[in-house]
């Protein structure tokens, strides 16, 4: 699938192709594709963005378009001259405070959280300046006829058509036939939902609850 083959099933199926209809497809497009990226988790979605942690800065930028913030890693050195990926754990802002209040104070970076939407502290700040990455959800380009192809167009197509659908029925005023392409579009996110748990699965062992008590988890859950 393509824009191009997009624009066409949707017309096809509304059976409408007026100048108006027509030309308000591309917005209906964006809003499909903006309701697809907040309803999916898959791994196709994630990037990995290099940064460089300043030594004594307690604050990193978030990479630009980064909607999600997966994973936070730092590359160090152990006394031993080995090179080691750290990876940070996720805490809120007002932890990090508390944990390390004085940002002239450094150490090994243990933790991170959002400052702002823009802009996240860790704590300690690192000692010296080290290499890290960064993995994010980044706002996917939507698709146009200068652009046609992306991520969903390739590997979400089906979904991609069924939110255009809803869209377009929102569009029409078609309010009986939101209901059934809702219905369309919800089964096929849920596979994809499906999909994305398999790939972060490990078949080899079993799934365990770390909160304590009888353990809830079935082999096969995510």
């Amino acid at each position: 699938m393509d824009f191009s083959s997009l624009v066409s099933a949707v017309i096809a199926t509304t059976e409408n192709d007026g100048s108006e209809f027509v030309g308000a497809l591309p917005d209906m497009i964006q809003r499909a594709q903006e309701r697809l990226q907040n309803d999916l988790d898959d791994q196709g979605l994630v990037s990995y963005t290099n940064v460089v942690v300043t030594a004594a800065t307690a604050e990193v930028s978030v990479p630009s378009g980064g909607e999600i913030i997966k994973t936070f890693s730092v590359l160090t050195t152990t006394s031993a001259g080995a090179v080691q990926y750290i990876q940070l754990k996720h805490r809120p802002y007002e932890f990090l405070l508390d944990y390390w209040p004085v940002s002239a104070s450094t150490g090994t970076p243990k933790y991170y959280g959002f400052k702002t939407n823009t802009e996240m502290r860790i704590a300690p700040p690192s000692s010296v300046t080290v290499n890290g990455d960064i993995g994010s959800i980044a706002q996917i380009t939507t698709i146009t006829s200068a652009s046609p192809t992306n991520y969903f167009t390739t590997h979400c197509e089906s979904a991609l058509f069924y939110a255009s659908m809803i869209e377009a029925s929102l569009f029409m005023k078609s309010f009986n036939t939101v209901p059934q392409w809702s219905q369309e579009y919800t089964s096929e996110v849920d596979r994809l939902r499906n999909r994305a748990r398999r790939s972060r699965q490990d078949d080899m062992q079993t799934n365990f609850s770390t909160a304590g008590g009888p353990n809830t988890l079935v082999k096969g859950s995510d």
